[in-house]
C-alpha cells in the first residue's frame, strides 16, 4: 500500500518550512506568507495528494464552548453595553461568555496555565493601555486567537468605534455653542482611540481656527478619580477655559465634581461633555452631555470577529460606522456666559411688566 504524503512532502515540494505548511494548512490566522507563498503551498498540497488526517484535525479544532472577555474594572458602567452585546452574540451562538479583570489576570500566575489548558475558545481583551494589557496580549496571542476591544494595538485583530468622527462631533457641539476657550481631560495610554481622540479634538479646532492652549490640555484617565484631578489642573489656572471635552464620561464626571468643588456653576460658568453615554448620565446634577457611539455593537462585532478566527478566517482591523456617532444633550452644555466690562444696573421695569 503506497505512503500517504505528509506535511513534510508538502513542506519539500513547496520549498518551505513543514511548520509553514502546518499553519497556513489548517488556517491559523497569526500565520504571516506572501500570496504567492500561500498559493504554491497550496498547489503542491494538491501536487502530492496531500490528504489531513481528519481524526488528528478534528482534536485540534474541537471546542470548549467559552469565550474569555477580559476588561479593567469589571464595574464600570461604560463596559456594560460591551458586555451585554459580547453576551447576546455568544450565547446566539452557542457559547458562553467568560468575564475576568485584566489586572488580576496579568498578576495570576494560574492564568497562562489555564489559557495552555484549552478552558476557553479564545480572548476578547478590553484594554486600559498600561503594561498589564501587554502581558496579557503576550501570554493568550501565541496560544489562542485574541481580539482587542474597543482599541486597536498593531496587528492584533480588532473591534472599535470611529473614534477620530465621534470625537469631532462632540467638539463642533461646543465650538457650536459658542465657546473658543476649551479644554481637554485626554485619554490616557498607549492604544490607538486615546490618540485618535485628542488629534481630531486639536485638528476640530484648528479648523474652526479656535487655539489649542497647552495648559487646557492633560490626561483625564477613565475614571471619576483621574477626570476629578485632572480637571483641578485646569480650572486652577489664572485664566481657566469655558468649556472642557472629556474624552471619557467618567473622567467628565469627575470634571463637574472638580468644578462644583471650586465654586464653578456647570453649565453656567463652564461647559463639560463626556465620550461614550452612560445608564446614569441622565440623572447626574446637570445630566450630562456626550457623544454616543454604538458599544452594543462593539461587544456583538468582538464575538464574530474571534468566531471567525477560530474558523480560519483573516486578521480583520474593523470600524463600526454605524450607527453613527449621535450628541445627546443634557443640562452639563450650554452657550459660553458673556463676559462684559460693564456693571450698569438695568433699569427697572414698570410695575405691571412682567420679564420672561
Amino acid at each position: 500500500m503506497p505512503r500517504k504524503a505528509g506535511i513534510v512532502d508538502v513542506a519539500h515540494a513547496a520549498g518551505v518550512t513543514a511548520s509553514t505548511v502546518s499553519r497556513v494548512l489548517n488556517g491559523d490566522p497569526t500565520v504571516r506568507v506572501r500570496p504567492d507563498t500561500r498559493e504554491r503551498i497550496l498547489s503542491a498540497a494538491r501536487a502530492v495528494d496531500y490528504r489531513p488526517n481528519q481524526a488528528a484535525r478534528a482534536l485540534r479544532h474541537a471546542r470548549v464552548g467559552a469565550i474569555a472577555l477580559a476588561v479593567h474594572d469589571v464595574s464600570n458602567p461604560v463596559y456594560a453595553p460591551i458586555i451585554a452585546g459580547a453576551q447576546d452574540a455568544a450565547t446566539s451562538r452557542d457559547h458562553v461568555l467568560l468575564v475576568a479583570d485584566v489586572a488580576e489576570l496579568a498578576r495570576n500566575h494560574a492564568f497562562a496555565h489555564t489559557i495552555r489548558s484549552g478552558l476557553a475558545d479564545g480572548l476578547l481583551l478590553l484594554p486600559a493601555g498600561d503594561g498589564s494589557d501587554q502581558t496579557v496580549i503576550r501570554t493568550v496571542s501565541r496560544v489562542l486567537p485574541t481580539v482587542i476591544v474597543n482599541d486597536a494595538y498593531g496587528n492584533s485583530p480588532s473591534v472599535g468605534v470611529d473614534d477620530r468622527a465621534a470625537m469631532r462631533l462632540i467638539t463642533e457641539h461646543v465650538i457650536g455653542l459658542g465657546h473658543r476657550e476649551i479644554g481637554l481631560l485626554a485619554m490616557d495610554g498607549d492604544g490607538r482611540r486615546a490618540q485618535d481622540r485628542s488629534e481630531a479634538w486639536q485638528e476640530t479646532l484648528r479648523e474652526h481656527n479656535i487655539p489649542v492652549v497647552a495648559d487646557w490640555q492633560t490626561v483625564g484617565g477613565h475614571t471619576v478619580e483621574s477626570g476629578r484631578a485632572a480637571a483641578e489642573q485646569i480650572l486652577s489656572r489664572a485664566k481657566r477655559p469655558t468649556a472642557i471635552t472629556a474624552a471619557s464620561a467618567l473622567a467628565a464626571i469627575g470634571a463637574i465634581d472638580a468644578a462644583r468643588a471650586r465654586g464653578i456653576t456647570v453649565p453656567d460658568e463652564l461647559t463639560v461633555t463626556g465620550f461614550h453615554d452612560l445608564f446614569l448620565a441622565d440623572y447626574l446634577d446637570p445630566p450630562l452631555t456626550v457623544v454616543e457611539t454604538p458599544m452594543r455593537a462593539i461587544g456583538e462585532q468582538s464575538v464574530d470577529l474571534l468566531l471567525r478566527l477560530l474558523d480560519g478566517g483573516a486578521v480583520e482591523h474593523r470600524v463600526i460606522h454605524e450607527p453613527a456617532p449621535v450628541i445627546i444633550i443634557r443640562g452639563s452644555s450650554a452657550p459660553p456666559r458673556r463676559r462684559t466690562r460693564s456693571s450698569r444696573p438695568r433699569a427697572a421695569l414698570p410695575r405691571d411688566s412682567v420679564e420672561r
